[in-house]
Protein backbone atom coordinates (compact mmCIF):
# COMPACT_ATOMS: atom_id res chain seq x y z
CA UNK A 1 0.00 0.00 0.00
CA UNK A 2 1.55 3.27 -1.15
CA UNK A 3 -1.24 5.66 -0.15
CA UNK A 4 -0.30 8.72 1.88
CA UNK A 5 -3.09 11.01 2.99
CA UNK A 6 -0.71 13.99 2.92
CA UNK A 7 -1.51 14.31 -0.80
CA UNK A 8 -5.15 15.12 0.09
CA UNK A 9 -4.97 16.58 3.60
CA UNK A 10 -7.30 19.50 4.20
CA UNK A 11 -9.25 19.05 0.98
CA UNK A 12 -13.03 19.48 0.80
CA UNK A 13 -13.60 15.81 1.63
CA UNK A 14 -11.54 16.17 4.82
CA UNK A 15 -13.60 19.21 5.79
CA UNK A 16 -16.87 17.32 5.26
CA UNK A 17 -15.65 14.19 7.04
CA UNK A 18 -14.12 16.00 10.01
CA UNK A 19 -17.02 18.40 10.55
CA UNK A 20 -19.27 15.33 10.73
CA UNK A 21 -16.86 13.41 12.98
CA UNK A 22 -16.68 16.22 15.52
CA UNK A 23 -20.44 16.70 15.36
CA UNK A 24 -20.97 13.04 16.24
CA UNK A 25 -18.52 13.15 19.15
CA UNK A 26 -20.07 16.33 20.54
CA UNK A 27 -23.52 14.74 20.61
CA UNK A 28 -22.26 11.53 22.17
CA UNK A 29 -20.64 13.61 24.93
CA UNK A 30 -24.02 14.96 25.99
CA UNK A 31 -24.30 11.92 28.24
CA UNK A 32 -21.73 11.73 31.05
CA UNK A 33 -20.89 8.03 30.72
CA UNK A 34 -17.54 7.16 29.05
CA UNK A 35 -17.15 6.71 25.30
CA UNK A 36 -15.07 4.39 23.15
CA UNK A 37 -13.66 5.61 19.82
CA UNK A 38 -12.09 3.32 17.21
CA UNK A 39 -10.39 4.72 14.10
CA UNK A 40 -9.68 1.80 11.75
CA UNK A 41 -7.51 3.68 9.22
CA UNK A 42 -6.00 6.47 11.28
CA UNK A 43 -3.12 7.84 9.20
CA UNK A 44 -0.32 9.88 10.75
CA UNK A 45 -2.43 12.29 12.77
CA UNK A 46 -1.10 15.63 11.53
CA UNK A 47 -0.08 16.90 8.09
CA UNK A 48 2.18 19.73 6.95
CA UNK A 49 0.24 21.55 4.25
CA UNK A 50 3.44 23.15 3.01
CA UNK A 51 5.19 19.81 2.44
CA UNK A 52 5.98 18.66 -1.10
CA UNK A 53 3.30 15.96 -0.84
CA UNK A 54 0.58 18.45 0.08
CA UNK A 55 1.56 21.22 -2.31
CA UNK A 56 1.81 18.87 -5.27
CA UNK A 57 -1.97 18.93 -5.78
CA UNK A 58 -2.69 21.86 -3.44
CA UNK A 59 -6.04 20.30 -2.57
CA UNK A 60 -6.35 22.29 0.65
CA UNK A 61 -6.85 25.39 -1.52
CA UNK A 62 -10.38 24.17 -2.32
CA UNK A 63 -10.92 22.80 1.18
CA UNK A 64 -10.00 24.47 4.44
CA UNK A 65 -8.60 27.52 2.64
CA UNK A 66 -12.15 28.38 1.57
CA UNK A 67 -13.16 28.60 5.24
CA UNK A 68 -10.36 30.98 6.25
CA UNK A 69 -11.90 34.23 7.54
CA UNK A 70 -15.47 32.87 7.32
CA UNK A 71 -18.03 33.57 10.04
CA UNK A 72 -19.93 30.32 9.79
CA UNK A 73 -23.54 30.15 10.94
CA UNK A 74 -23.63 26.49 11.99
CA UNK A 75 -22.07 25.76 15.38
CA UNK A 76 -20.64 22.47 14.09
CA UNK A 77 -18.67 24.31 11.40
CA UNK A 78 -17.43 26.86 13.92
CA UNK A 79 -16.33 24.07 16.26
CA UNK A 80 -14.41 22.43 13.41
CA UNK A 81 -12.76 25.71 12.46
CA UNK A 82 -11.61 26.21 16.04
CA UNK A 83 -10.29 22.63 16.21
CA UNK A 84 -8.16 22.95 13.05
CA UNK A 85 -6.91 26.45 13.86
CA UNK A 86 -8.90 28.40 11.29
CA UNK A 87 -9.45 32.04 12.09
CA UNK A 88 -12.70 33.90 11.45
CA UNK A 89 -10.60 37.03 10.91
CA UNK A 90 -9.44 38.09 7.48
CA UNK A 91 -5.81 37.03 7.37
CA UNK A 92 -3.21 36.00 4.84
CA UNK A 93 -1.79 33.35 7.18
CA UNK A 94 -3.21 29.92 6.27
CA UNK A 95 -3.27 26.83 8.47
CA UNK A 96 0.11 25.08 8.19
CA UNK A 97 -0.39 21.87 10.16
CA UNK A 98 -3.67 20.12 9.51
CA UNK A 99 -4.93 17.68 12.18
CA UNK A 100 -6.24 14.35 10.95
CA UNK A 101 -9.06 12.38 12.53
CA UNK A 102 -6.96 10.95 15.42
CA UNK A 103 -5.84 14.37 16.66
CA UNK A 104 -9.29 15.90 16.19
CA UNK A 105 -11.01 13.02 17.97
CA UNK A 106 -8.54 12.89 20.85
CA UNK A 107 -8.81 16.63 21.43
CA UNK A 108 -12.62 16.33 21.49
CA UNK A 109 -12.82 13.29 23.76
CA UNK A 110 -12.86 13.59 27.55
CA UNK A 111 -10.32 12.29 30.05
CA UNK A 112 -12.50 9.31 30.95
CA UNK A 113 -13.05 8.25 27.33
CA UNK A 114 -11.00 5.58 25.57
CA UNK A 115 -9.60 5.58 22.01
CA UNK A 116 -7.85 3.08 19.73
CA UNK A 117 -6.16 4.24 16.52
CA UNK A 118 -5.17 1.62 13.95
CA UNK A 119 -2.77 2.30 11.05
CA UNK A 120 -1.38 -0.37 8.75
CA UNK A 121 1.71 1.41 7.42
CA UNK A 122 4.52 1.14 10.02
CA UNK A 123 6.08 4.52 9.21
CA UNK A 124 2.73 6.31 9.45
CA UNK A 125 1.87 4.46 12.68
CA UNK A 126 5.17 5.57 14.26
CA UNK A 127 4.50 9.19 13.37
CA UNK A 128 0.95 8.86 14.69
CA UNK A 129 2.19 7.56 18.04
CA UNK A 130 4.55 10.52 18.28
CA UNK A 131 1.74 12.94 17.33
CA UNK A 132 -0.67 11.87 20.06
CA UNK A 133 -0.24 13.03 23.60
CA UNK A 134 0.52 10.11 25.87
CA UNK A 135 -2.79 9.88 27.63
CA UNK A 136 -4.30 7.11 29.66
CA UNK A 137 -6.85 5.17 27.61
CA UNK A 138 -5.23 5.94 24.23
CA UNK A 139 -3.74 3.15 22.11
CA UNK A 140 -2.00 3.24 18.71
CA UNK A 141 -1.87 -0.08 16.85
CA UNK A 142 0.08 -0.89 13.70
CA UNK A 143 -2.10 -3.44 11.98
CA UNK A 144 -5.17 -4.28 9.92
CA UNK A 145 -7.99 -1.83 10.59
CA UNK A 146 -10.68 -4.24 9.48
CA UNK A 147 -9.36 -6.95 11.82
CA UNK A 148 -9.55 -4.46 14.69
CA UNK A 149 -13.34 -4.66 14.54
CA UNK A 150 -13.11 -8.23 15.84
CA UNK A 151 -10.47 -7.34 18.39
CA UNK A 152 -12.08 -4.29 20.01
CA UNK A 153 -15.84 -4.71 19.51
CA UNK A 154 -18.00 -4.70 21.47
CA UNK A 155 -16.22 -2.33 23.87
CA UNK A 156 -16.72 -2.45 27.60
CA UNK A 157 -18.12 1.11 27.56
CA UNK A 158 -20.93 0.03 25.19
CA UNK A 159 -21.16 3.65 23.98
CA UNK A 160 -19.16 5.34 21.28
CA UNK A 161 -18.14 5.62 17.67
CA UNK A 162 -16.24 3.69 15.01
CA UNK A 163 -14.74 5.59 12.05
CA UNK A 164 -14.02 3.49 8.95
CA UNK A 165 -12.02 5.60 6.50
CA UNK A 166 -9.83 3.46 4.21
CA UNK A 167 -7.72 4.84 1.33
CA UNK A 168 -9.75 3.18 -1.47
CA UNK A 169 -6.59 2.19 -3.32
CA UNK A 170 -8.00 -1.26 -4.09
CA UNK A 171 -10.99 -2.08 -6.30
CA UNK A 172 -12.15 -4.30 -3.43
CA UNK A 173 -12.32 -1.48 -0.89
CA UNK A 174 -16.03 -0.69 -1.26
CA UNK A 175 -16.86 -4.36 -0.68
CA UNK A 176 -14.49 -4.42 2.31
CA UNK A 177 -16.26 -1.41 3.82
CA UNK A 178 -19.65 -3.08 3.38
CA UNK A 179 -18.34 -6.21 5.11
CA UNK A 180 -16.77 -4.11 7.86
CA UNK A 181 -20.03 -2.28 8.56
CA UNK A 182 -21.89 -5.60 8.61
CA UNK A 183 -19.37 -7.22 10.97
CA UNK A 184 -19.18 -4.18 13.22
CA UNK A 185 -22.94 -3.89 13.62
CA UNK A 186 -23.29 -7.61 14.24
CA UNK A 187 -20.76 -7.40 17.06
CA UNK A 188 -21.97 -4.06 18.44
CA UNK A 189 -25.57 -3.43 17.31
CA UNK A 190 -26.02 -0.18 19.26
CA UNK A 191 -22.66 1.37 18.32
CA UNK A 192 -22.42 4.45 16.13
CA UNK A 193 -20.50 3.73 12.91
CA UNK A 194 -19.36 6.25 10.30
CA UNK A 195 -17.98 4.89 7.01
CA UNK A 196 -16.47 7.38 4.57
CA UNK A 197 -16.35 6.81 0.80
CA UNK A 198 -15.36 8.87 -2.27
CA UNK A 199 -17.82 10.00 -4.92
CA UNK A 200 -16.31 9.48 -8.36
CA UNK A 201 -17.53 8.62 -11.86
CA UNK A 202 -18.95 5.11 -11.75
CA UNK A 203 -21.37 3.20 -9.57
CA UNK A 204 -19.19 2.02 -6.69
CA UNK A 205 -20.91 4.27 -4.15
CA UNK A 206 -24.37 3.20 -5.35
CA UNK A 207 -23.41 -0.47 -5.03
CA UNK A 208 -22.21 0.12 -1.47
CA UNK A 209 -25.47 1.84 -0.60
CA UNK A 210 -27.55 -0.91 -2.20
CA UNK A 211 -25.66 -3.60 -0.28
CA UNK A 212 -26.21 -1.80 3.01
CA UNK A 213 -29.89 -1.32 2.21
CA UNK A 214 -30.21 -5.09 1.82
CA UNK A 215 -28.19 -5.84 4.97
CA UNK A 216 -31.20 -5.82 7.27
CA UNK A 217 -29.75 -3.11 9.53
CA UNK A 218 -31.88 -0.11 10.45
CA UNK A 219 -31.08 3.55 11.06
CA UNK A 220 -28.53 4.11 8.29
CA UNK A 221 -28.10 7.79 7.45
CA UNK A 222 -26.52 9.01 4.21
CA UNK A 223 -24.56 12.29 4.06
CA UNK A 224 -23.03 13.38 0.76
CA UNK A 225 -21.29 16.58 -0.26
CA UNK A 226 -20.31 17.07 -3.91
CA UNK A 227 -18.46 20.09 -5.27
CA UNK A 228 -18.48 18.92 -8.89
CA UNK A 229 -21.10 17.32 -11.16
CA UNK A 230 -21.45 13.56 -10.73
CA UNK A 231 -20.16 12.91 -14.26
CA UNK A 232 -17.05 15.07 -13.90
CA UNK A 233 -13.93 13.12 -14.99
CA UNK A 234 -11.90 14.65 -12.12
CA UNK A 235 -10.88 11.90 -9.70
CA UNK A 236 -12.85 13.10 -6.66
CA UNK A 237 -16.20 14.82 -7.15
CA UNK A 238 -17.66 14.38 -3.71
CA UNK A 239 -17.47 12.98 -0.21
CA UNK A 240 -19.91 10.51 1.31
CA UNK A 241 -20.60 9.07 4.75
CA UNK A 242 -22.94 6.31 5.85
CA UNK A 243 -23.71 6.61 9.55
CA UNK A 244 -25.30 3.76 11.47
CA UNK A 245 -27.27 4.60 14.63
CA UNK A 246 -26.80 8.38 14.43
CA UNK A 247 -27.77 10.47 17.47
CA UNK A 248 -31.31 11.72 17.79
CA UNK A 249 -32.19 14.48 15.29
CA UNK A 250 -28.75 14.25 13.71
CA UNK A 251 -30.32 14.09 10.24
CA UNK A 252 -32.18 17.38 10.62
CA UNK A 253 -29.20 19.12 12.19
CA UNK A 254 -26.75 17.93 9.53
CA UNK A 255 -29.00 19.02 6.66
CA UNK A 256 -28.38 22.60 7.79
CA UNK A 257 -24.65 22.02 8.34
CA UNK A 258 -24.09 20.21 5.03
CA UNK A 259 -26.01 22.83 3.05
CA UNK A 260 -23.81 25.58 4.52
CA UNK A 261 -20.66 23.56 3.81
CA UNK A 262 -21.76 23.22 0.19
CA UNK A 263 -22.23 26.98 -0.12
CA UNK A 264 -18.77 27.60 1.36
CA UNK A 265 -16.86 24.88 -0.49
CA UNK A 266 -18.59 25.18 -3.86
CA UNK A 267 -19.04 28.92 -4.42
CA UNK A 268 -20.14 28.32 -8.03
CA UNK A 269 -22.95 26.09 -6.76
CA UNK A 270 -21.81 22.96 -8.61
CA UNK A 271 -22.43 19.59 -7.00
CA UNK A 272 -24.98 19.08 -4.25
CA UNK A 273 -25.57 18.48 -0.55
CA UNK A 274 -27.61 15.42 0.44
CA UNK A 275 -28.69 14.18 3.86
CA UNK A 276 -31.27 11.41 3.76
CA UNK A 277 -32.11 8.08 5.34
CA UNK A 278 -30.68 5.14 3.45
CA UNK A 279 -32.65 2.90 5.83
CA UNK A 280 -34.98 4.36 8.44
CA UNK A 281 -36.11 3.10 11.84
Amino acid sequence: MNYRHAFHAGNFADVHKHVTLLALIERLKRKPTPLFFLDTHAGRGRYDLQSSDSTRGNEARDGIARLQGVNAVAADIRNYMLAVGLSTEKTDTPVRHYPGSPVLALDALRDGDRAVFVEQQPAEARVLEESLARRRGTTVVCGDGYASLKTYLPPRENRGLVLIDPPYESDREFAEVERAMTLGLQRWPNGVFAAWYPLKVGRDAQRLQAALQKSGFRKLLLLELSVRPADSPIALNGSGLVIANPPWQFDAEMRIVTAELHRLLSPQGTGAATVEWLVGE
